[in-house]
């Protein structure tokens, strides 16, 4: 009798010696039993028990309590017979639970196999069932059941895999020991040996396991990984296992490694995993107070704090265990998946024209047969290290796989890659010959980094595997990241979608291909220094492999640059206003050159559409990308057409203005008062047919102020969607006056629009033009007239209604929203900084905080507060974080730069955010 059992037995014995005993005595006993010994499991856990043993031990707690359970039901159907005889029906467990393996809140499946018995009453079966069940569900626990004879099981486990996989692990708990050796034998002979079965079955644990992973981003790294069904995560584990059983009737992993499949360092490098990512979903699991399988950003930091890990703050204690993670899912995910496919003995698809020929082309140690690379001599990749770079150069130029078991054997001699093969003159040859082939470099690379290989040559980039970010709009970890980004350069070369197809010129027409390639290996390498700036490390790691690869100065040169400045263009594009000569003449000086340019364009795309959010790279920062490209190649080339911005006459602007109106209703007076009474850079970022239109809105509510004096105040509005570019854009035209900005990003809060950008304009006459590009929650235009005439109403009445009550509005939309991706202020607090040197007129604020409805409403009217006038605003939502950038000046025009002023606004505007998010 084991320890639990005896624990129940004196439990009872107490029982029944204090008082008559009832079923609710029963159900108060089992109750009183479980919570103390979960409680004992949940003190075994916080003391660090493995995760492999507390859920053995909660399932030998489950199993003490189901048969007890049933012994009881046994007893009450038997004495309820009227001929006394039993029936013949037995207890089993399935799924995780018949493997031995229960979290603290994962769900109890069972089986109640009997025998059909023609002379039993009817309910002789349902009454055992049900006394189990019901008790079950009384004390609590989440059951998942069938109740099924031999022939119905059989013909399910054959129409149903998910039903033969939980059968695979079954274990008798309780009942007829015969029918259960009589269900092992029809299982194994009808359900998983003979007739194609193993094949069928093993084929489709492969396709399962192919849906599942690319159902969870097809790799380890993402920002918040299923630790269940994602890619290294248990199922991985318990897949190679059935695999096994399935295939070679092997059931554990020491099986595996005396059947000399697995090595022992690689069991021990997979049982340690699994026996981590177990205890990782048990504290889940206790955290939550339910299961859970999806390791979240918000829930990352608790469970690195409960399991103690002992760095001094929550977001090093988090990087800690979520590194600790990557790597062993890491080892789960390459081992196991790739022992799994061996032992299938499934071979690769053959192509249509195989027919033709089965020979086999050997290349040098390598043979290529069906598009997948063996090796005859693995002793070779000992003897000769060049061979493990070159089988990835066969690869790529045969568009090649490595075969399951060359891969395994390239994991096992890796040390084999040192300093001195590193500087062969062979292997710099090779790596140049990789990255110097368009489109094809991604696929390779990301081969090689599963092996262990790419950090063998590339040191400066080891240092990124599992290095969580946490910057809050990466998905993925740094080196997962970097192999995306690579990816997606490759994939703008066959690219006939957007965007990637507006870059397909860029990337055919740049000569040196493997400087672009390097520059996106290496360009977050110095995100593993911890530096605040992480650029410059990178550019510092960027010198030693261009040296080490002797590649020439200039190619180094622009390999440096690249590094250097890849968040440069991305910055710019959102922070810079695009339609001042004076930004685009920085960058101009910055980039220097046209080749620069392409490059960089290309790597800030490929950097952007490598960090896995959803809708990241949306068709207005496209937008902005594409018009600072162009610009700047005006400025680069010094062409007529950017040098006749530069030089333009204000009294040139003016006489093609005057040409245009002459066709409407606007009086030339108008004109003149316009171009009297705006500010400079008004007209250099305005078009002519933009004043036109301005020119025609202002005479509208000149009008209607002589003639409808009662809705003097009302704004004139044009609105236009730019569906194909997925924004949408309103000018406004009213009187100046106090709080109108706020008032007007309120409006857009109240419908649930995103502002994109903005320019405010005042006249000297007090007449004010605000030019506001949005989108929907959808990234999409703003084509549903519901809204728009939703938005129109609340700004006519924000804005000529006395004593309007707006915060009501906002904090009507702000209720039950939730900042996104789980982030709070906590855990990625807001940030303030304020730019002096960016513009010569104006002061930049940037601002970071988590996005919600009413933000820019909320800053506004904090600004306000303090007199600040916003003249330009940059707006920019990354996975529900707030990029903000702000063109301020004071109620004169002047830049704002007293420090204290300064200080004070950046601590009233972090005071009223806090507070607002609170509500």
């Amino acid at each position: 009798m084991s320890y639990l059992e005896k624990v129940l037995r004196h439990a009872e014995k107490k029982l029944l010696a204090e008082a008559q005993r009832k079923p609710t005595d029963l159900l108060d006993l089992y109750r009183h039993f479980l919570k103390i010994e979960e409680h004992r499991l949940k003190l075994a856990h916080l003391s660090g028990e493995g995760g492999r043993e507390i859920c053995r031990r909660r399932a030998q707690l489950v199993t003490v309590v189901l048969r007890d359970v049933w012994q009881r039901a046994y007893r009450n159907v038997v004495r309820a017979r009227t001929d006394g005889t039993a029936p013949e029906i037995l207890l089993s467990a399935v799924g995780g639970f018949g493997r031995g393996e229960l979290n603290p809140y994962s769900d109890i499946d069972i089986l109640f196999l009997y025998v059909r018995d023609r002379r039993a009453e009817g309910r002789v079966v349902e009454d055992m069932v049900e006394q189990v069940l019901y008790m079950l569900w009384d004390v609590g626990f989440k059951v998942g059941h069938s109740v099924r004879t031999l022939p119905e099981l059989v013909e399910e486990a054959n129409s149903n895999l998910e039903t033969k996989t939980s059968l695979l692990e079954a274990r008798l708990l309780c009942g007829e020991e015969k029918l259960w050796g009589e269900f092992e034998s029809v299982f194994a002979k009808q359900c998983v040996r003979g007739k194609g079965r193993e094949d069928a079955y093993v084929a489709w644990r492969l396709r399962d396991q192919a849906d599942r992973h690319g159902k969870y981003g097809n790799t380890v790294f993402v920002q918040e990984p299923n630790v269940k069904g994602g890619c290294g995560g248990l199922r991985d584990y318990q897949n190679l296992l059935w695999v096994a059983h399935c295939r070679r009737d092997i059931r554990t992993t020491l099986g595996l490694q005396e059947a000399h499949l697995l090595d022992p360092a690689e069991r021990k490098q997979i049982e340690a995993a699994y026996d981590f990512i177990l205890r990782i979903r048990t504290e889940m699991h206790y955290t939550r107070k339910r299961g859970d399988d999806q390791l979240t950003l918000e829930l990352q930091g608790k469970v690195a704090n409960n399991l103690h890990y002992p760095q001094p703050n929550i977001l090093r204690r988090t990087e800690a265990m979520m590194r600790e993670y990557y790597q062993h899912a890491h080892h789960l995910y390459l081992i196991c998946n790739t022992l799994a496919k061996r032992i299938s003995g499934v071979e690769k698809q053959r192509p249509a024209w195989a027919f033709l020929t089965n020979r086999a082309h050997r290349y040098g140690a390598f043979t290529l047969r069906y598009g997948e690379l063996s090796i005859t001599d693995p002793e070779i990749l000992s003897s000769d290290p060049l061979q493990l770079v070159r089988v990835f150069l066969l690869a790529q130029q045969h568009n090649a796989e490595i075969g399951p078991r060359l891969a395994l054997r390239i994991r096992r001699r890796l040390r084999h890659i040192n300093r001195d093969v590193r500087y062969r003159k062979e292997v710099r040859e090779m790596i140049l010959a990789i990255v110097g082939s368009k489109g094809k470099v991604g696929r390779i690379f990301r081969g090689m980094h599963e092996l262990g290989v790419l950090g063998r040559l590339f040191p400066e980039f080891a240092q990124l595997t599992c290095l969580v970010q946490h910057e809050f709009f990466h998905r993925y970890t740094a080196d997962e990241h970097t192999l995306v980004c690579l990816e997606m350069l490759d994939r703008i070369i066959d690219a006939e979608d957007a965007p990637f197809k507006h870059y397909k010129p860029l990337l055919l027409k740049i000569g040196k291909p493997h400087i672009l390639y390097l520059a996106m290996l290496l360009h977050d390498t110095g995100k593993s220094k911890n530096a605040a700036h992480h650029s410059e490390e990178g550019a510092v790691n960027a010198v030693t492999v261009a040296r080490r690869l002797k590649l020439p100065q200039d190619d180094l040169a622009t390999l440096v640059f690249l590094v250097d400045h890849h968040l440069t263009m991305s910055e710019t594009a959102r922070r810079k206003n695009l339609d001042d000569n004076e930004a685009i003449l920085e960058f101009a000086r910055v980039v220097q050159t046209q080749d620069r340019l392409d490059l960089l364009m290309l790597l800030t795309f490929a950097d952007n559409e490598g960090t896995g959010a959803s809708r990241q790279w949306s068709d207005w920062k496209e937008l902005l990308l594409w018009q600072l490209y162009r610009r700047t190649e005006m400025a680069l080339c010094g062409s007529t057409e950017f040098q006749a911005v530069e030089r333009k006459s204000f009294d040139e602007l003016k006489a093609k203005v005057l040409v245009q109106v002459e066709k409407g209703g606007v009086d030339p007076s108008e004109v003149e008062a316009h171009f009297g009474t705006l500010p400079d850079r008004y007209f250099r970022s305005m078009s002519e047919d933009e004043i036109v239109e301005h020119l025609d809105l202002i005479h509208l509510f000149l009008y209607r102020q002589i003639l409808q004096e009662e809705s003097a105040l009302i704004p004139c509005m044009s609105w236009k969607n730019f569906a194909n570019k997925g924004y949408s854009e309103v000018t406004l035209v009213s009187w100046d006056r106090e709080r109108v900005f706020s008032k007007i990003t309120g409006a857009f809060a109240a419908v649930g629009y995103s502002i994109l950008s903005a320019d405010i304009f005042t006249r000297s006459d007090n007449i004010v033009i605000d030019v506001f590009r949005f989108c929907t929650s959808r990234c999409e235009a703003a084509t549903d007239e519901r809204d728009r005439k939703k938005f129109l109403e609340i700004v006519e009445i924000a804005l000529t209604a006395s004593g309007f009550n707006f915060e009501r509005v906002v904090d009507r939309d702000r209720k039950g929203h939730r900042f996104a991706a789980g982030f709070d202020g906590n855990s990625f607090p807001t940030k303030i900084t304020f730019d002096q040197n960016s513009s010569s007129e104006y002061t930049l604020l940037d601002l970071q905080t988590p996005d919600r409805p009413g933000l820019l409403y909320d800053i506004s009217e904090c600004l306000n507060d303090f007199g600040a006038d916003i003249t330009h605003a940059r707006i920019a939502t990354e996975k529900g974080a707030a990029l903000d950038t702000f063109y301020l000046c004071d109620q004169q025009g002047r830049k704002i730069s007293d420090p204290k002023t300064l200080l004070t606004i950046t601590d009233s505007l972090k005071k009223r955010l806090q507070q607002e998010a609170g509500k």
